[in-house]
């Protein structure tokens, strides 16, 4: 069921005008990116900007999937498969497809500079997005692939604006700091690949130094770990609770 779904995905969605345009866009970015060298700057960017990148093709794709779905396709898989089997099986298809897509955008960065830690994060970043578009394709039924655009900029970008505002005009701690850290699935994602380059977090400045200091750098990581899964598994179980209420 997941491979039909899979093979239905590369058909119909990737080569689609959007996400093409889109994995052109992340093969260039990819290309630029390695071009900046391998500093440890360089590297700490890459795996910001390749995230980010790989975050909004898996979010817009997966919504786009399960839009196309509903072009006439979507009444035959759930009288043959049903509603859970189906919701599972997409939910499969989009991670692995998304999972593709960000190893196909990261191949011009690893063979120039040959360092793992970028495309990990945008690997990391790419499951839980699609799980989010997964779920926008589900609760909307025109211009999902919009409204996914939407969830993306809110989350990579818009959040970091509002983080770094409250933060100026409230008194915040470390400890609601780095909670409002980790209450962004894609914060958790490029953290946890950030850790392989910088294990002392040095690149988050005093937040860092409080974990390390407070958790130490092997529970750090292992903190991090714990709070990225979670999130992947409460993702699928919103996606699964979506596609068994929601009116397909």
């Amino acid at each position: 069921m997941a491979y039909r779904l899979i093979r239905l995905t590369f058909k119909r969605d990737v080569y689609s005008k959007p996400i093409a345009s889109l994995i052109a866009t992340g093969w260039a970015v990819s290309v630029s990116l390695a071009s900046l060298g391998s500093s440890f700057a360089a590297v700490i960017s890459s795996i910001n900007m390749l995230a980010l990148v790989a975050s909004l093709i898996a979010m817009v794709l997966s919504a786009h999937a399960v839009a196309g779905d509903r072009d006439g396709l979507l009444e035959a898989y759930l009288s043959a498969w049903g509603r859970l089997k189906y919701i599972t099986g997409r939910i499969a298809a989009n991670s692995a497809v998304s999972a593709l897509l960000v190893a196909i955008i990261s191949t011009p960065y690893l063979a120039l500079r040959w360092e793992w830690a970028p495309p990990l994060g945008a690997l990391l970043a790419s499951l839980p997005s699609s799980l989010i578009g997964t779920a926008v394709g589900i609760s909307s039924k025109e211009r999902a692939p919009l409204v996914a655009i939407v969830v993306w900029s809110a989350v990579t970008l818009i959040y970091d604006v509002v983080v770094a505002f409250l933060s100026l005009i409230l008194p915040l701690g470390d400890e609601a700091i780095l909670a409002l850290q980790v209450a962004n699935f894609f914060k958790v994602a490029t953290l946890l690949a950030t850790s392989l380059v910088d294990p002392y977090l040095l690149t988050l400045g005093p937040l860092g130094e409080f974990v390390v200091l407070h958790w130490g750098v092997q529970w750090a990581y292992s903190a991090l770990s714990s709070i990225y899964a979670s999130w992947t598994i409460a993702l699928i179980l919103l996606v699964v609770d979506l596609g068994r209420k929601a009116d397909l």
